[in-house]
C-alpha cells in the first residue's frame, strides 16, 4: 500500500520579486498512478509537478513550486486501490479584503481593497487579470489602482494579492468584471409625450446597460429672441434610476418652445437625444408671468432711453428756434413800420 511516512518538506528560492517555494512529498509503497495538489481545498493548477524515484528505498519524491501562501495538500494513489495524503501549510501575509473591480472609463477598470490592519511587512500588492501582465503597487496602505488600455466587451477576472519580501504572496482575492460600450442614444416616444399650458411630459426607451438619466430643458433660440429673454430659463432633473421611463417638467411658460434632452449614462460614458417640444396655448395668464418674469437685455433698455431723451431734446430745440425766428419777424416788421411813421412826420 501506498504511505506517506511524513509532512511535505518545503525548500525556498528567494531571488528575484517573487519568491519561490518548493513542496515536496515523498510516498512508498509503489509508484503512484494519480497525485492530486491543492491548495486550500482547490486544485492547484500552478507550478510544475516532478516525479524521482528511488528504488533502494521504494520511495518516490512528488514536488510542487508555488508563490502563494496557503495550506497545500499532496495527495497519492494507485490502483490496488490505495492512496495517502500529506499537508503543509505555507505562510504569508494577510490578504486585502473588501476588494471591488469598477468600470470607471470606455476601457479602464479601477480596483479598490482596504489594506490589512495591521500590514504584518506588506510593501505592496500585485494585480493580474488574463490578457495582461501583473502590475506591482508600491505601498502597503495603498488601496486603489486603475487599469487602463482593456477592451470594451471583454471580461475580464482580476485578482491582486500582498507582497512581503522573501515571502510567498497571500492569497489572492478574484473579481470578474465585464466592461460595456458607452451607450446608444435614448429614442423618445413622440406619440405619448403629454402637454399641459405648463408642463411637458415625455416617455422614452433605454438602451442596454444604462444605469441612470437625466432630463434637461431650456427655451430654444428663437424663443429667447423674440421675448427679448436673456435668461435660458431651463433646468435639470439630476441624475435618475434607470428603472424609470418618464418624466413630468413643470413650471413651464404656456404656449412656449422648449429644447428638451434626454441624457443617459452607464460607466463607460455617455449620449443624448435632443428635442423641441411646446406647452399647450398661448397666453400667458397673471399668475404664470409673475412666476416667469422677464429678464430683458439691459443694453435695449439703456438704448431706449438714451433715444428717448435724445427725442425729447431734439423736438425742445425745434420749439425755440421756431420762436426765436417768429420774434426776429415780428422785431422786424416793427422797426420797418416805425421807420415808415418817422419818415412822414418829417
Amino acid at each position: 500500500d501506498i504511505s506517506i511516512p511524513g509532512e511535505l518538506a518545503v525548500d525556498s528560492d528567494l531571488n528575484g520579486a517573487s519568491p519561490q517555494f518548493t513542496l515536496t512529498c515523498i510516498s512508498t509503497g509503489g509508484p503512484a498512478t494519480t497525485v492530486t495538489w491543492t491548495r486550500d481545498s482547490t486544485t492547484v493548477t500552478q507550478g510544475a509537478q516532478t516525479v524521482l524515484n528511488d528504488p533502494v528505498t521504494a520511495q518516490y519524491t512528488y514536488t510542487l513550486t508555488v508563490t502563494t501562501a496557503g495550506v497545500y495538500t499532496c495527495t497519492v494513489a494507485n490502483n490496488k486501490p490505495s492512496s495517502a495524503s500529506a499537508s503543509f501549510t505555507l505562510e504569508g501575509p494577510p490578504s486585502p479584503t473588501d476588494v471591488t473591480a469598477v468600470q470607471t472609463g470606455p476601457t479602464s477598470i479601477t480596483v479598490t481593497w482596504t489594506p490589512p490592519d495591521p500590514l504584518d511587512g506588506i510593501t505592496g500588492y500585485r494585480i493580474s487579470f488574463a490578457g495582461g501582465s501583473g502590475v506591482d503597487i508600491d505601498g502597503g496602505s495603498t488601496n486603489s489602482y486603475t487599469l487602463t488600455g482593456l477592451t470594451n466587451g471583454q471580461t475580464y477576472t482580476i485578482s491582486i494579492v500582498a507582497i512581503v519580501p522573501n515571502r510567498p504572496t497571500s492569497a489572492p482575492e478574484v473579481r470578474e468584471i465585464t466592461l460595456v460600450s458607452v451607450p446608444e442614444k435614448p429614442t423618445i416616444d413622440m406619440d405619448i409625450i403629454d402637454t399641459t399650458s405648463t408642463t411637458i411630459t415625455i416617455s422614452w426607451s433605454l438602451p442596454p446597460d444604462v444605469t441612470g438619466f437625466e432630463v434637461s430643458w431650456e427655451l430654444t433660440e428663437q424663443t429667447r429672441r423674440r421675448r427679448r429673454v436673456r435668461n435660458a430659463e431651463g433646468g435639470t432633473s439630476g441624475r435618475l434610476s434607470a428603472d424609470q421611463n418618464s418624466y413630468t417638467i413643470d413650471k413651464l411658460r404656456s404656449g412656449t418652445s422648449y429644447d428638451i434632452t434626454v441624457t443617459v449614462f452607464n460607466p463607460a460614458g455617455s449620449s443624448s437625444t435632443t428635442f423641441t417640444r411646446s406647452t399647450d396655448g398661448g397666453v400667458i395668464d397673471a399668475n404664470q408671468a409673475e412666476s416667469t418674469s422677464c429678464e430683458c437685455d439691459n443694453t435695449s433698455a439703456i438704448i431706449g432711453g438714451v433715444v428717448a431723451v435724445v427725442l425729447i431734446i431734439a423736438t425742445s430745440l425745434t420749439v425755440i428756434v421756431v420762436v426765436i425766428l417768429v420774434l426776429r419777424s415780428r422785431s422786424g416788421n416793427y422797426s420797418a413800420k416805425t421807420r415808415h411813421d418817422h419818415t412822414l412826420l418829417h
